[in-house]
């Protein structure tokens, strides 16, 4: 077959979050089992190029400038970046005209995220999946109102249309795929539910307890995300100074992006100074943004990872990498992310924004080796079974298949 995903994330251009990472590797996965594969992503910049070729798969990159100072106009701001997104879904559409004149193309997979498929959804020349990551309509509900500075009506019913006018759905997680269907109406059966897939080529499921780097009786708890509130740092800030009174012997590492606080300051500089206050300082360690290959490397010199993200995730690309190295993961009981990390098994479930629990648990499992060990394992043969990108994206081939059976009887 000849696969198109039309989705502006793709990277190491768009960076490497959730649904970059899942684009990249399935993409990755279909040219394994023998199809052909073009990409349709964004471009910021007129230097990125608008054609590659790597490993066998097309890309086509549409540039997009984001055009800020409309933000700043009273009405016009509110409104720029739903026309922006509308924009790019019109370009979107006479793109893939131009691609399947040029080499018929047997299906599509947009994601839902920001509507990109909407007018081709309106009449669909192809069959077409609609993979739902996240949509607006979800994310929005882990924020306060006020939190929005631009609209985001418009375009949550744009993304609900696409999801119900779809000739096939896709969910990484049931918690997402009951949204989707409570959300647009549809049936939850038509929502199949198909894991991200994870590639473990050249990561070392270190199990056992040791570590690559660090004193021989210390302990380290490992945090990968962006440094800001929505995934939960703060709330692991203020279980530090109560979490090394109790196991001394532990250090904390924090990697990721410093993203600005609302009042436009540092969130790592005023993180820093806290911790200054408190007298933990040397204990925790902020390594700033880590490359993707360095990422399998970083998780070796850990002896649990802890996701205490606050804002809906259907999936964690980042507890799932960490059980593919044969960490165990203290994980919050947000969207699909206890689907990921089974709790008591692969690692610990807590509730969001519990600070006191999340200390609980991470004092429980950094004294408890023989739990951390098993858990670990446990985690790692999770990624092999059901993360494995080949079999994920067979099970994906099988949806495209019935999606142009449902295309041809319309």
């Amino acid at each position: 077959m000849h696969i198109v995903i039309a989705n502006q994330w793709y990277p190491p251009e768009s960076g490497w979050g959730g649904v970059a990472m899942y684009n990249h590797t399935v993409a990755r996965a279909y040219r394994e089992l023998g199809h052909e594969v073009t990409i349709v992503a964004r471009r910021n910049e007129k230097t990125t190029p608008e054609f590659a070729e790597t490993d066998g798969i097309h890309i086509q990159r549409l540039l997009t400038r984001d055009h800020y100072y409309l933000r700043r106009t009273p009405l016009a701001g509110y409104y720029s970046r739903t026309l922006q997104q509308l924009a790019y879904s019109w370009r979107l559409r006479r793109t893939l005209k131009r691609l399947h004149s040029q080499k018929p193309i047997d299906i599509v997979e947009f994601a839902e995220i920001n509507a990109e498929g909407y007018f081709f959804a309106r009449a669909p020349w192809l069959p077409f999946v609609v993979r739902c990551h996240t949509p607006t309509f979800v994310l929005r509900g882990s924020f306060a109102a006020d939190e929005f500075s631009f609209d985001t009506n418009i375009v949550s019913n744009c993304e609900k249309k696409t999801i119900q006018r779809a000739h096939a759905l896709t969910a990484p997680s049931g918690d997402m795929a009951r949204r989707i269907a409570q959300a647009t109406g549809i049936e939850s059966g038509k929502v199949t539910v198909i894991p991200n897939p994870l590639s473990v080529n050249g990561v070392n499921g270190n199990a056992n307890g040791s570590k690559l780097t660090g004193a021989k009786n210390e302990l380290t708890v490992l945090y990968v995300g962006r440094i800001e509130g929505a995934k939960g740092i703060l709330v692991l800030a203020k279980t530090i100074p109560e979490i090394i009174k109790r196991v001394p012997q532990v250090r904390f590492l924090i990697a990721g992006y410093d993203r600005p606080t609302p009042r436009g300051t540092s969130q790592r500089a005023e993180l820093e100074q806290q911790f200054a206050r408190t007298g933990v300082s040397a204990k925790v360690e902020f390594l700033g943004a880590i490359e993707q290959s360095k990422l399998a490397a970083l998780y070796q010199r850990a002896d649990l990872c802890v996701v205490p993200a606050l804002q809906y995730e259907s999936f964690s690309y980042t507890c799932a990498q960490a059980m593919a190295a044969g960490k165990p993961v203290i994980a919050t009981r947000v969207g699909g992310m206890s689907e990921t990390v089974e709790d008591g098994k692969t690692g610990l479930i807590v509730e969001p924004d519990n600070a006191d629990e999340l200390a609980a648990a991470i004092v429980a499992l950094l004294n408890d080796r023989e739990r951390r060990v098993a858990m670990g394992c446990a985690g790692r043969e999770k990624v092999l079974m059901e993360y494995d990108p080949l079999k994920v994206a067979q099970q994906n081939v099988n949806v495209y298949l019935l999606a142009r059976k449902i295309f041809a009887q319309k």
